[in-house]
């Protein structure tokens, strides 16, 4: 299916795969006729596109279309997951509430124009439904693998939620006065083992998302 042919909205989040920061989910309505001017701003799968070009992307679109973005600090996100809540179950949660939000925004002309609901696919249809026992608008929804490249909805909600990440993770640089890395790995273990030793863990636990294994790997270090 072309969802660009489509009023459409999109959704997508940032910051799921890594140890340190907030995650960051984003929803975006993109009706047909505005196709054009995203894709002359440079709207695509920002993968492809480098953090300072996500950055200026995101700054024209919020002025461009009608969007919801929710941050979930880390002490949020941990409460959740010390709650039970698993990490397909937060998403689904903030997906459907974000969608909900940006339809809301709408005006009722837009409203009954809006005739699909694309969301970068982290699950199935039904575990999505078990964790959202009342999806909004169930009937127009398709998930997509890889929908930042199927569908520019999906793709201007995915730059402004990425812009946001890196917005808050920038933040956490000043505060540190060191550059934070990224993702999960080797050399994020270490960091987050010499921030533990300086400030301790309940400081990290504080800037992580602590059901990671990276937590137990700093842990290990620090012993």
């Amino acid at each position: 299916m072309n969802y660009d042919l489509h009023n459409t909205i999109g959704s997508d989040e940032a910051g799921v795969g890594d140890y340190f920061g907030p995650m960051t989910v984003c929803a975006a309505y993109v009706p047909k006729d505005k196709i054009a001017l995203l894709k002359e701003l440079g709207v695509k799968d920002s993968k492809n596109l480098s953090n300072s070009t996500v950055i200026k992307i995101a700054g024209d679109l919020i002025h461009t279309v009608t969007y919801s973005l929710v941050v979930l600090d880390n002490p949020s996100y941990n409460k959740k997951i010390d709650e039970g809540w698993n990490i397909v179950k937060l998403k689904a949660v903030l997906h459907d509430h974000c969608i909900k939000n940006v339809y809301n925004k709408l005006d009722e002309t837009e409203q009954q124009k809006m005739d699909r609901i694309v969301i970068d696919q982290f699950t199935t249809l039904n575990a999505y439904n078990k964790y959202v026992p009342e999806p909004f608008m169930l009937d127009k929804i398709y998930q997509e693998t890889k929908a930042e490249s199927k569908s520019l909805a999906v793709a201007a909600a995915s730059i402004i939620a990425r812009a946001k990440y890196l917005e808050q993770m920038s933040n956490l640089d000043k505060s540190l006065q060191e550059t934070v890395p990224r993702g999960a790995s080797k050399k994020v273990d270490v960091f987050a083992a010499k921030l533990a030793k300086k400030n301790g863990m309940d400081f990290v636990d504080n800037i992580t998302k602590k059901h990671f294994k990276t937590r137990e790997k700093v842990q290990a270090l620090l012993r």
